[in-house]
């Protein structure tokens, strides 16, 4: 079973599993979550059973392509672009099209290819949890990513070849990220609720 975004308004049944702001939970029991009832798992531990992870997705046999030498999910196409989440069918944490995206771009560099997907679980964490208007917890976010940003601008040289190209990706990659209206709203708010920050960015830090 694929272990989609909690949504309001969605019929569960009895051992449904789904995410909700980075955090897993399996349905105790039958129920629709209708709008308005703010019945969020976390404040509904009757309905929700908090799990460490959701069980695998089993594979059907040839339902994946392969990019660069990296196996990934096939195209979600139109499908991907009617929710928020979006489908991650594999359950990685990054959306489909991201995930080939991600292999077609640096997948011939796997530690480029690592911090890449790295990256895109945290901002799609950052998307889902936007709506919650928590700052401290897009703060906590914005923190997490702050080491494998770091870390795959270096694997790149100091070159202008490698400056251009990096610059062309992440406009790329930013616009994959919020390629429809609610993608774009929630990554502005998240822009908005870490606006006036401090940080502080490690001056020594190791990669792996």
């Amino acid at each position: 079973q694929r272990c989609a975004p909690w949504q309001a308004g969605y019929s569960y049944a009895l051992g449904d599993q789904i995410r909700f702001e980075g955090d897993y939970y399996r349905a105790r029991q039958a129920h629709t979550a209708h709008k308005g009832t703010e019945w969020q798992p976390p404040r509904v531990p009757a309905l929700w059973q908090p799990i460490q992870q959701c069980e695998p997705v089993t594979p059907v046999p040839g339902n994946t392509d392969t990019i660069n030498g990296i196996q990934v999910p096939p195209d979600p196409g139109a499908a991907g672009r009617k929710t928020l989440a979006g489908i991650d069918a594999d359950n990685d944490g990054v959306r489909d099209d991201v995930q080939r995206f991600l292999a077609q771009e640096v997948g011939q560099h796997p530690a480029r290819f690592k911090y890449a997907m790295e990256m895109a679980r945290i901002t799609q964490l950052e998307i889902l949890s936007a709506s919650g208007n928590d700052r401290e917890k897009a703060r906590a976010l914005f923190n997490k990513g702050t080491l494998p940003s770091k870390c795959f601008s270096d694997t790149f040289s100091n070159s202008i070849e490698d400056y251009e190209w990096l610059l062309k990706y992440w406009k790329k990659i930013d616009a994959l990220h919020s390629n429809t209206p609610e993608r774009m709203a929630a990554y502005r708010k998240g822009d908005e609720l870490i606006g006036g920050m401090m940080f502080h960015f490690p001056i020594r830090y190791q990669c792996d």
